[in-house]
């Protein structure tokens, strides 16, 4: 891989990260209020927060850079179904460019994972 192109994956994968703390956080340590926002359950905010804020680590520890990228690829899933159905189709560009961008991520260091 190109030197360049890792600077990329880098930096793609710091600002992945850093996205992920910023939405996980709040979920983990203020779930009230998100809970007037959604109509999920207070444990299934608190395990997608888990999962945010572990899936941000693992975006930087390059052997688990593409598991952690393929899991949080399940939640922007997830963010888009929920978007559809909550009739909020103006927000669907963010989770789409995202799981687009964790497809790269995963793409780029799968041959890391492999080495495990």
């Amino acid at each position: 891989m190109s030197k360049g192109l890792k600077i990329v994956m880098w930096v793609v994968s710091g600002l992945l990260a850093a996205l992920f703390l910023v939405a996980g956080l709040p979920k983990l340590l203020t779930p009230e209020k998100i809970l007037d926002k959604w109509v999920y359950a207070r444990w299934f905010l608190t395990f997608v927060g888990t999962c945010e804020t572990l899936g941000a680590i693992g975006l930087l520890v390059p052997r688990l850079a593409a598991l952690a990228a393929g899991g949080l690829s399940i939640i922007m899933v997830g963010a888009v179904y929920t978007l559809l159905t909550h009739h909020m189709a103006n927000e669907l560009p963010t989770p789409i460019v995202v799981f687009f961008l964790l497809l790269g991520v995963i793409y780029l260091r799968r041959k890391e994972t492999a080495r495990t």
